[in-house]
């Protein structure tokens, strides 16, 4: 007799799960500008050279050494000297000789030779002047210039709110095998193969 042999068969069922991770997209983030100056400070500060000025014009004009221009300005005035004395000379002499020339004991020759004589009779002369120091004006070194404090600036740029784009994650569940339960009836022995 052939004994009934109950097989049972089963799966269980099966949950899967899909998950997207969330995420911040941080392209969006302006990171701070900073501009500036930086202009280092500086002294600017030098030492002037010392000079010394001397004119010795005065000096060297009272040993007779003159410019040309001082030189062309006495002999100018010399001849216009000259020419004065002169031309009242002998409008003089003319004078002289139209009112006397006619008395008698006036010998014009012997007058003219006379004046000519005395002129240029050898004399001594002598001269004193005052020979003027030169003048000698110095200045002295001295510091200047004006030094320059430099500056540093520093302006930073931020924008106000950051551009952030999130995108949330999700998980969703789901059943990718609901599983089962089969029996059947064999005889003899198991269906193992079932």
């Amino acid at each position: 007799m052939m004994l009934a042999r109950l097989n049972t068969r089963h799966e269980l069922p099966q949950i899967a799960m899909r998950q997207t991770q969330g995420r911040l997209d941080q392209s969006g983030i302006i990171q701070p500008q900073v501009q500036g100056t930086n202009r280092q400070a500086r002294s600017n500060k030098t030492v002037s050279q010392p000079s010394l000025d001397i004119n010795n014009y005065p000096s060297r004009r009272a040993y007779g050494h003159r410019t040309m221009n001082d030189l062309t300005a006495e002999q100018g005035q010399r001849g216009i000297s000259n020419a004065k004395s002169a031309t009242s000379s002998h409008a003089r002499q003319g004078w002289a000789a139209a009112t006397n020339a006619a008395k008698r004991g006036d010998d014009i020759s012997q007058n003219v030779r006379a004046e000519i004589f005395s002129k240029y009779q050898a004399r001594a002369v002598f001269e004193l002047n005052f020979i003027q120091d030169p003048q000698i004006q110095g200045q002295p070194n001295q510091v200047v210039g004006e030094p320059d404090l430099g500056d540093i600036s520093v302006d930073i740029e931020t924008a106000p709110s950051a551009r952030l784009q999130y995108t949330p994650g999700s998980v969703e569940t789901y059943l990718q095998n609901e599983g089962f339960i089969r029996h059947w009836v064999s005889y003899d022995s198991y269906d193992i193969y079932a």
